[in-house]
């Protein structure tokens, strides 16, 4: 399968033309002169995304939403690039002024996001300071490209920098947007604000200790993008929306014993690489696990006893009911080590996704992350209906996610279904900013 071939390699880039030569062979590779060799090498770097990348601080909501910016001060020589540019020097000091000023709630909220000319002057500073080789170009092509977080821009060095850049200051004013100000989220019974933003309450206490917090946290350290990245930590921890970190660093955590055995692993000993099983949250808001959930775990644990795939991966969040101290994967985890003694390290959780599309969005991530053969088949399990509507979901992925996350295969019976996780998975959704 062309997608297949495809997966580790963002084809749409440049280098992915030096791979394709180098696949075809001698013959081609003869056509090719030093300086337009010269040339793709040089381009390489921006087309490679690593499978064995994996974020950097992915227990931080900002690393999680908008890894650029957030990674900004994670390198000292960039953080120093970026704090003597006296354009977004500048900027970062009249953010702070303003976030000061602010008196009412609109006030407020605007002085938390950045306005379009900031978003465009914060752009050209950034590319001006961009060149080959340096600080922000080894950012860049050691962490950004690698990563696949931002693989569906197409382009190159300072334009690719813009890009990813607006991308993370478009994706915190609509956060800022939907916790302080409301705006309708793309699931508002699940994700909607937890306060009536015209209520005494809200006006008066909740938004100006936002603002106040928000302005000595950043006074220390206020550069260009400190106000809106410190809003929207605030404005998310005050809703109660920081499910985007739960059990994080999975790694160390809740994963810990899966992820050591995944590289034990003889793969060609099973048919399927992984279980996935979807989640179903209870609508009761007391009730830990539901009884779909306990059907399709139970279900996943009899094929694992069959020896169909040596993990079990079972997704979902703290979706339902609105509010749920609940985490849908780790009370499946408990019901599948309780009740039918599978052992911890089959057993791996994607404790984020709040939508089917993002069951297999995030599942996909743990498989490329961790050194699953992304080549060979996984299964996914659920109830009947629930596959049949998986089976056109497609559209709805390009609608919501901008594209499809996995490639489906063949369907087994009524609950069980092949997928293959894809590469494309990496990339961000800044407007899910409880699960980018």
């Amino acid at each position: 399968m062309v997608v297949r071939k495809r997966s580790f390699i963002n084809s749409d880039r440049p280098s992915c033309a030096v791979t394709a030569i180098f696949k075809r062979g001698g013959q081609t590779m003869k056509k090719i002169g030093i300086c337009c060799l010269g040339l793709l090498f040089s381009l390489c770097s921006y087309a490679q995304v690593q499978r064995e990348y994996h974020l950097i601080s992915a227990e931080k909501i900002e690393n999680k939403a908008y890894y650029f910016t957030a990674l900004l001060r994670e390198f000292g020589e960039v953080d120093s690039m970026i704090c003597h540019d006296p354009v977004l020097k500048k900027m970062g000091l009249k953010k702070l002024e303003r976030l000061h000023e602010a008196k009412t709630s609109q006030e407020r909220v605007e002085a938390m996001k950045f306005s379009a000319e900031e978003i465009t002057e914060a752009a050209k500073a950034l590319a001006s300071l961009y060149k080959p080789g340096n600080p922000i170009d080894r950012l860049l092509t050691r962490h950004i490209i690698p990563s696949g977080c931002y693989q569906q821009y197409k382009e190159n060095g300072a334009e690719f920098l813009k890009k990813i850049w607006e991308q993370d200051a478009e994706g915190m004013n609509y956060a800022i947007e939907v916790y302080a100000a409301a705006r309708k989220p793309h699931y508002p019974q699940i994700d909607s604000i937890g306060f009536y933003i015209h209520s005494r309450r809200f006006i008066e206490e909740i938004l100006p200790a936002c603002q106040q917090n928000i302005a000595f946290e950043v006074k220390t350290h206020p550069v260009f993008y400190s106000v809106p990245m410190a809003a929207v930590k605030a404005l998310l921890d005050v809703n109660d929306r920081r499910q985007s970190i739960d059990y994080e660093p999975l790694c160390s955590t809740e994963n810990r014993m899966a992820y050591t055995q995944v590289s034990q692993t003889e793969w060609n000993n099973y048919p399927y690489t992984a279980i996935l099983v979807l989640g179903a949250g209870p609508e009761e808001p007391n009730v830990s696990i539901s009884p779909e959930g306990k059907l399709r775990s139970a279900y996943a644990a009899m094929m694992y006893r069959q020896h169909q795939a040596p993990f079990i991966i079972v997704s979902g969040g703290r979706v339902h009911p609105y509010h749920t101290p609940y985490n849908e994967a780790f009370e499946m985890k408990k019901y599948l080590m309780d009740v039918w003694q599978i052992p911890e390290s089959a057993i791996i959780i994607e404790p984020h996704a709040r939508h089917t599309t993002t069951n297999f969005r995030n599942a996909a991530r743990i498989m490329f992350r961790n050194g699953f053969p992304v080549e060979k088949a996984a299964v996914v399990t659920s109830s009947f209906s629930h596959l049949n509507f998986v089976e056109g979901m497609d559209s709805r992925c390009l609608r919501e996610l901008g594209y499809v996350p996995y490639r489906l295969g063949k369907r087994l019976n009524e609950r069980m279904m092949e997928f293959f996780p894809l590469q494309e998975s990496l990339i961000i959704q800044p407007t899910e900013p409880i699960d980018p």
